[in-house]
């Protein structure tokens, strides 16, 4: 079963779990998701009101591209699972290829998900810009869980990167962390900016 199968609590009990799986990178995918859902909702709320001023048609348009983010990063959570569980399994085998390329697949998934979790908070600007005032507040609380989830993700990934030898990989993985942790924290303030306006 996926986790967007899962029940909530169910999935919450897996996490709270003995087994190392899913954890953090999963966790955090699905709160992106989550973030991307409270846009997705403000934007359908915009587009179907009649509140003057609303940018419903490019509301609509933005409407599309969180709720296929939320998708993604859906699937970004079984991805994480099955990484992570692939490693456990490397280790277990004591081959050092495999080690190290089930590490890597294990850092590429949070750094897609980081990305993907940035550009729902860079549409939460949009959203929150252009959005029906009732439903702004609601807006922003999913730009703040895709800012928490772009900050957890990075995190996993320079955790991880301390056991990776691909010097090449190392710095790619640096740079696209750096560059999506700095990328998110303009686009939060922009969006806590649109709520005193």
């Amino acid at each position: 079963m996926t986790i967007a199968d899962q029940p909530i609590g169910e999935f919450l009990d897996a996490v709270a779990a003995q087994q190392v799986t899913p954890s953090g990178g999963a966790v955090a995918a699905v709160g992106g998701a989550m973030g991307a859902a409270l846009c997705e909702m403000t934007c359908i709320h915009t587009v179907g009101g009649d509140e003057p001023g609303a940018a419903p048609a490019e509301l609509a348009a933005v409407r599309d591209t969180v709720a296929d983010r939320r998708a993604q990063l859906l699937t970004l959570a079984d991805e994480d699972v099955i990484a992570v569980d692939a490693v456990q399994a490397a280790f277990d085998s004591g081959d050092d290829a495999r080690i190290q390329a089930t590490l890597q697949r294990s850092t590429e998934v949070p750094l897609e998900t980081a990305e993907l979790c940035l550009d729902v908070l860079e549409h939460a600007v949009t959203v929150t810009a252009e959005g029906t005032s009732v439903a702004v507040p609601d807006a922003a609380v999913g730009a703040l869980l895709a800012h928490a989830a772009v900050r957890a993700s990075v995190s996993t990934v320079r955790a991880n990167l301390d056991t990776i030898t691909d010097e090449a990989f190392v710095a790619e993985m640096e740079e696209r962390s750096a560059a999506a942790e700095t990328a998110s924290e303009t686009a939060l303030a922009e969006t806590l900016a649109n709520l005193d306006h």
